[in-house]
């Protein structure tokens, strides 16, 4: 395990005690085509059959979590960000 590991927990408790004090039965992520894509390839590279299956589901749960939904999994990040500026949207891009 390295430090980005410990990070992930970390990031998935806070989005699902912050989900749980809304009353939310499921937690967004704004994982998009691009990320999913770069996942499959770590993952691939890596040879992590499991997660490789997972990471292209487009609603996944951890076994003491809440379920994951990935909204724009089929939208590219430039087209998200299109749309943000196209509508005078904040957003933040890398």
């Amino acid at each position: 395990n390295n430090n980005c590991t410990f990070c992930g927990v970390f990031r998935r408790q806070a989005l699902d005690r912050g989900a749980l004090q809304v009353g939310a039965g499921k937690v967004a992520t704004g994982h998009n085509a691009d990320d999913i894509a770069e996942t499959v390839l770590l993952n691939f590279l890596r040879g992590d059959l499991p997660r490789l299956l997972r990471c292209t589901a487009a609603i996944s749960q951890d076994a003491d979590g809440l379920p994951r939904v990935k909204p724009f999994k089929r939208s590219y990040q430039k087209e998200i960000v299109m749309y943000a500026y196209h509508k005078k949207l904040d957003y933040f891009a890398t």
